[in-house]
């Protein structure tokens, strides 16, 4: 198999549609290719954009978040069509997905014309200790190298899900001292625990950007509203993640749905209805999700279709969003990290990246993670949602006996 440099320009036209057809054949689920409006038709409209906070930074409302991505074409056709901001990570397919997005912007010759973040991760027990400093440092000084850059625009202090740790006095020395040194415009902090952190975050006054999941299961959820509201008017840039509830346009098929076409153009333009967003980085991987995707750049308007999706509470409910609220911790007696499963669970059958699933999973602490479940014969814990957590920690042990190791 080809790697991403090695895809010449008759790769980029003939392999997406022979993948096409082949999805269309062992998929079974035809939402997928229901005729949605594409970015061509919807040329007309110009592309509406929004300032990221106090930061100054003016670009369209949809990126792309570029984690699941492996075909150069696709980061090259989002350009193409308008979009402005790529999101990557040092983690993201062991370093390849920066490489990837490198390429691309250096091809292109437009560095001057995106805004690119990417984000360095340390797992929560190196936070603390004086090593931090130096660790987030050389992760970063990877990042650059892998890009092909010498600056990004955003630095993300990745995955902060505890309030406590994100005003830790060695990461905080890592990238504010970076932005010092002109190798981020601006730093950021990017969480799975919203409300929390973004109180905090507005309380430090430090970072310039807030990643954070936002989706439509969250509607009810009035206290993180308001902490949206009041990062919002602190001048914090907030661009929102997991838009689609976490991949809804690869469901496990072990639920019983066939979600519409419109529900993904439904669920990215609920979130940017919220104007305290300046964008959001809604993953895709193929050419007709970019496209599909991109027309809510245009038009954030529902139609008919979308009303009544958004309308069907049943909707919700099928997504089986893990909202990362932590109260199912209380029900295991081994007090397992079960947001964390879950998010591995997303990442594994909804995203079909085993690989960050295999990650996600072996950044838990021994003895508070799926090594904890193994001699459950029934989970006690109970989502205060929609989430079945014990057929999700089922399929993730069946997953990781079969297809990799889990490291703790």
């Amino acid at each position: 198999m080809k790697n991403f440099q090695s895809w010449n320009r008759r790769d980029i036209i003939t392999k997406p549609l022979a993948w096409l057809a082949a999805t269309r054949i062992f998929s079974g689920f035809d939402f997928l290719f229901a005729e949605t409006p594409s970015a061509a038709s919807e040329a007309a409209a110009p592309i509406l954009y929004r300032t990221l906070g106090n930061t100054g930074i003016r670009m369209p409302i949809v990126s792309m978040g570029v984690m699941n991505a492996s075909i150069p074409a696709v980061v090259r056709r989002a350009y193409e069509v308008g979009m402005r901001h790529f999101d990557t990570a040092a983690g993201y397919q062991q370093g390849r997905n920066e490489e990837m997005v490198g390429k691309v912007i250096k091809e292109l010759g437009t560095r001057d014309q995106v805004t690119i973040s990417t984000k360095t991760y340390i797992p929560p027990t190196q936070r603390r200790t004086r090593e931090s400093t130096d660790r987030i440092r050389k992760i970063f000084e990877g990042s650059l190298t892998r890009l092909q850059m010498d600056h990004v625009d955003i630095l993300y202090y990745h995955a902060v899900d505890s309030a406590d740790e994100a005003g830790l006095e060695g990461p905080l020395t890592a990238l504010t001292s970076l932005k010092k040194d002109g190798k981020t415009r601006f730093i950021g902090i990017s969480t799975h625990s919203p409300e929390a952190i973004l109180r905090e975050t507005t309380k430090l006054g430090v970072f310039d950007v807030a990643l954070v999941i936002y989706n439509y299961t969250m509607a009810s959820d009035k206290g993180l509203a308001d902490a949206i509201d009041l990062a919002a008017r602190k001048g914090i840039g907030l661009v929102a993640m997991k838009t689609q509830a976490g991949g809804t346009t690869r469901p496990d098929p072990k639920l019983p749905r066939n979600l519409p076409a419109c529900s993904q153009t439904a669920l990215l333009k609920w979130v940017l209805q919220n104007k305290s967003f300046g964008t959001a980085i809604p993953g895709f991987t193929t050419f007709e999700q970019l496209e599909q995707n991109f027309t809510v750049a245009r038009n954030l308007e529902y139609t008919e279709p979308e009303r009544q999706f958004l309308a069907n509470k049943e909707s919700v409910a099928q997504a089986e969003f893990c909202v990362q609220c932590g109260q199912c911790r209380s029900d295991c007696p081994l007090e397992v990290e079960i947001p964390t499963l879950m998010r591995s669970h997303m990442y594994a059958v909804q995203y079909s990246n085993h690989g960050l699933a295999r990650d996600t999973l072996a950044e838990i602490v021994r003895g508070k993670g799926l090594d904890a479940c193994a001699d459950c014969a029934s989970c006690r814990a109970t989502c205060r949602g929609t989430v079945n957590i014990a057929r999700k920690i089922s399929d993730l042990k069946e997953i990781a006996e079969r297809d990799f190791t889990v490291v703790a």
